[in-house]
């Protein structure tokens, strides 16, 4: 008899326990702008957006990643009931062994030395706002996709903001509008991939 009521326990334990879980959505990163000048990172999806802040060196490390082979890496990304986001980047330089001057500016921008890889690596905690994207962003997208497990809250209804794409503007949330060119000038000289 103890068995049979050991066994609904852990059952009915095992059944509460998946329903407090998050439910995980599956992002396909396809495009990340800095924008140094008021330290945000604007990031695309397939559907989606985020708007980020950064700090300043995080900024120029991405700006690096022009010129400079990094492997990134995100974890424990997650999206609450009023669409803001949180989660950690880190940028690991794919070269084992770089020259002096480049691992010197990595220095100067935060990067050390990760004690399993010894490999040079920043990592930032990111936080920002997400937004639903209506229409085509004429902005340059990356080469390769990245996939990026956000969790969801269990209670989570869509109430994202929106970014409106049209040929001439963008629209952030219906309260900022600014020229699609303009943006992308601006964004692409502040050093996007």
């Amino acid at each position: 008899m103890y068995k049979y009521i050991l066994f609904v326990l852990i059952f009915l334990n095992g059944c509460t326990t998946s329903l407090w879980a998050p439910n995980y959505k599956k992002e396909s990163l396809n495009g990340f702008y800095v924008k140094s000048d008021t330290r945000e990172l604007f990031v695309t999806t397939t559907k989606t957006a985020y708007l980020l802040g950064i700090d300043q060196q995080f900024g120029n490390a991405l700006q690096l990643s022009r010129k400079i082979e990094f492997m990134p890496k995100f974890e424990d990304f997650k999206l609450n009931d009023k669409n803001e986001v949180s989660g950690y980047v880190t940028l690991t330089l794919k070269e084992e062994f770089p020259p002096e001057s480049l691992a010197a500016e990595l220095a100067s921008l935060g990067f050390e030395p990760d004690i399993y890889s010894k490999r040079l690596q920043l990592t930032r905690k990111v936080t920002g706002k997400r937004y639903t994207i209506e229409g085509e962003i004429p902005l340059e997208k990356l080469e390769q996709e990245y996939t990026i497990m956000v969790a969801q809250p269990r209670t989570f209804t869509e109430t994202a903001g929106k970014i409106i794409a049209t040929p001439a503007t963008i629209t952030i949330d219906a309260v900022v509008t600014v020229p699609a060119v303009f943006f992308a000038a601006t964004v692409m000289a502040a050093g996007s991939p």
